[in-house]
């Protein structure tokens, strides 16, 4: 068992993503919940290059480490207690990833934990749930990630079905590498590819009992596709996480928007408020799943929620301390 945490000790979460590694730096309070004190990002894509052989990439390894000796430092000088660091997507398939998780160990102390898909979908829902306004309707919540998307059916707090699909930006985009600018072909490509995914799983889910009328309209999305998206649309020049959780983007207005980005070459992409650099090849990918999302489940608009995954780390790391 675990010895209790001192008042006012400092806890973290790592993500390990397959585009993006991420940091949270909190104050446990009581409820139990937390106060946000430092939020850091690095787009490290561990994703790229995967080989045929199905291994990590030695360049993208050696960008993530760095970026998570940079976040070991950090949590060195804030005077952190407990760290809780783990891995999804591409590390689940990566054929060296323990490896990798070895090199992490060596080269900044960190113990990463590879997630399952259903342990990475439970753990995004606990840190998506509290910022959904109607908590009752069943919903459907999509965690579109670098390497795989985690679709989840949540019954007021019971995730009734959930499921992890190798279809993520990162992923999709090297499996459609596109012209500059995007053919009409390319993006027809792109977006029947994932449509169809999206239908095999529809399928599934009806023998259920999945009825769409009986759902909330709007798809909650949360993680790095879903929160450029609704930058985007706001056209935000500095990211704030308060406007984007709540925001609301309709199917007719992503197509839109899918079809202006997809206009434009891969430098006029850079240059679009609300686009964070180093996602502007993976833009189109990410409005693809999300499409094929809305379209094949009948849903009326992507809601986007800024909390996820990290959040959800961190709770349940609380949970695991004891901390109430």
């Amino acid at each position: 068992m675990m010895p209790p945490l001192a008042p006012l000790a400092r806890l973290a979460s790592i993500d390990v993503g397959s585009n993006t590694v991420r940091l949270l730096l909190a104050l446990p309070l009581s409820g139990p919940t937390f106060r946000p004190l430092r939020v850091e990002r690095i787009i490290t894509r561990l994703g790229g290059d995967f080989s045929p052989g199905r291994e990590l990439n030695k360049f993208s390894m050696e960008r993530t480490l760095r970026a998570l000796q940079a976040f070991a430092r950090i949590l060195e000088g804030e005077g952190v207690k407990k760290v809780f660091a783990v891995g999804t997507g591409v590390l689940r398939e990566a054929k060296n990833r323990n490896a990798f998780v070895r090199a992490v160990k060596e080269k900044t102390g960190l113990s990463l934990r590879i997630l399952s898909g259903r342990e990475e979908a439970r753990a995004m829902v606990r840190g998506v749930r509290g910022f959904l306004k109607d908590q009752t309707t069943p919903r459907l919540i999509a965690d579109v990630g670098g390497w795989s998307t985690e679709l989840i059916w949540l019954e007021g707090q019971t995730i009734r079905k959930t499921v992890s699909l190798n279809l993520g930006a990162v992923g999709l985009a090297e499996r459609f590498p596109l012209v500059d600018p995007p053919s009409p072909a390319g993006m027809e490509a792109l977006n029947r590819f994932a449509y169809a995914a999206f239908q095999r799983v529809r399928r599934k889910w009806e023998k259920d009992g999945w009825m769409a009328p009986d759902f909330h309209s709007h798809l909650a999305g949360t993680a790095g596709t879903a929160t450029t998206l609704a930058a985007i649309d706001l056209s935000l020049s500095a990211y704030n996480p308060r406007k984007v959780t709540g925001h609301r983007i309709s199917l007719p207005r992503l197509r839109k928007m899918s079809r202006r980005l997809s206009s434009l070459s891969l430098e006029r992409r850079r240059q679009v408020p609300g686009l964070e650099k180093g996602r502007e090849d993976l833009i189109l990918a990410g409005s693809a799943i999300f499409l094929g999302l809305l379209e094949v489940f009948e849903r009326s608009a992507l809601e986007v929620i800024d909390s996820g995954l990290l959040e959800g780390i961190l709770l349940e790391g609380m949970a695991e301390l004891g901390v109430s």
